[in-house]
């Protein structure tokens, strides 16, 4: 377990060591803000303790608010578990008001400090499975569906290759044929024989037909490799991107692998549309988290085109996945003319828990988890355009530039995102 602690008191520092590394695990100590802003961007923290006195000050700095705005949003980026220390109860309300997740005093003894960091502990591991869970449900609701975009191509490459095969049986004949006519005329021997087994023998294997199936049987099989290897590859890249840290991404290409995934979730109820700003760059983000994202966005957009064609089976409606190139962000649009969300339903969309899906059909945790990928940890915004009967979209802002995680922890963040009705375009 990795623990920050802010105290300003250095006389302090190795009472609190003494203290905190009774238990397994790593602590760092600073002073001020600036220093706790530096160390949690090259460090994922448990936990952190930050230290205030009874005049609702950081301790030992009478002149520095607290809590301070700024650090806050910092450690909620990257720490798992902010407590504040201070004997005030003001400062508690105001602690806890401004987001601390709890508060202990400077006199609790060794062991409600130690009940705190294994809770602490324990909370980021239940939030880390937590979205492990909700990757793995995306992907077992997904596994049949993968599974019939493998087997489509899989038994066309089989058909193919058997009928391939029986070519070869049938022009193994005709070549032997030919063989034997080569030799009697070598030899000097009457060809009148061999030239009829050969006639037999082309006739047997349709020539004609062979010439003209057998080349596009081979490109239709080669076809179904490259797509078996293209779900493979992208079911790889979306489901282990390989990387926990930000990294340069090909937005395109993470856009493209996760609809190939979703595609049997789509396929028979809309037309997906990709268009890509070619001007776009290679774009920070954590590429696995933007994946479940995505991934979220196109099936809710599938199911909500889905529950519209319930009478009209044989028709299809459309999603359409945009990117554009901002001044500051890189935008993503998911568009689709589906059912569309109502009112005040547009503002609980992001909550945890809320789904507007049937019992069964929805946990109300994808959207609240994206509002979290995309605002917390990339520092941008994630809204909402939607009108009931035509359909919605979401609109997805990414920085443009890797920023610090103390720039963005100064960006004001707002709880609910920002809603709007309006018209969808089809």
């Amino acid at each position: 377990m990795r623990i920050l602690l802010i105290e300003p008191d250095s006389q302090l520092h190795e009472r609190w060591r003494s203290r905190l590394l009774g238990s397994p695990s790593e602590l760092t100590i600073v002073c001020s803000d600036a220093e706790a802003i530096h160390a949690n961007e090259s460090s994922h923290f448990t936990v952190v303790l930050h230290a205030c006195n009874e005049s609702g000050h950081a301790s030992g700095h009478a002149s520095e608010p607290f809590p301070s705005e700024s650090l806050l949003g910092q450690l909620r980026l990257r720490a798992g578990y902010a407590i504040c220390v201070t004997s005030v109860e003001a400062v508690r309300q105001i602690a806890f008001a401004a987001g601390y997740d709890d508060c202990i005093a400077h006199e609790c003894s060794d062991a409600e400090l130690a009940t705190q960091l294994r809770h602490a502990r324990d909370l980021q591991n239940l939030n880390q499975r937590l979205a492990q869970a909700q990757k793995l449900e995306s992907i077992g609701e997904l596994a049949a569906g993968i599974a019939h975009e493998i087997n489509t191509p899989i038994q066309y490459v089989g058909d193919n290759t058997r009928f391939v095969q029986e070519a070869c049986n049938d022009l193994q004949l005709v070549l032997e044929s030919c063989q034997s006519l080569l030799v009697a005329v070598d030899s000097g021997a009457n060809v009148d024989e061999a030239t009829q087994n050969l006639r037999v023998a082309i006739e047997e294997a349709d020539i004609d037909y062979l010439i003209e199936e057998i080349p596009s049987a081979i490109t239709q099989t080669l076809e179904g490799v490259d797509r078996v290897a293209n779900i493979v590859r992208a079911m790889k890249e979306f489901a282990h991107p390989g990387v926990s840290e930000m990294t340069l991404t090909d937005l395109a290409q993470s856009i493209e692998n996760t609809a190939m995934v979703a595609r049997n979730e789509w396929k028979y109820v809309a037309d997906l549309e990709t268009i890509f700003d070619p001007d776009m760059p290679p774009i920070h983000c954590l590429p696995g988290e933007l994946n479940q994202v995505l991934l979220n966005m196109i099936v809710n957009a599938a199911h909500a085109i889905g529950d519209t064609l319930s009478e009209t089976p044989d028709a299809k409606g459309k999603i359409t996945i945009s990117t554009h190139l901002k001044p500051q962000n890189a935008e993503i649009r998911i568009s689709d003319t589906g059912s569309g969300i109502s009112a005040e339903n547009v503002e609980r969309i992001f909550t945890p828990f809320f789904t507007t899906k049937r019992a069964g059909k929805g946990t109300g945790q994808g959207l609240a988890i994206a509002h979290s990928v995309i605002v917390e940890k990339h520092g941008g915004s994630i809204g909402v355009e939607s009108e009931v009967g035509k359909g919605t979209t979401f609109v997805i802002q990414i920085p443009r530039e890797r920023q610090r995680v103390s720039d963005i922890a100064s960006q004001p963040q707002k709880t609910e995102p920002t809603a709007q009705a309006a018209g969808v375009a089809g």
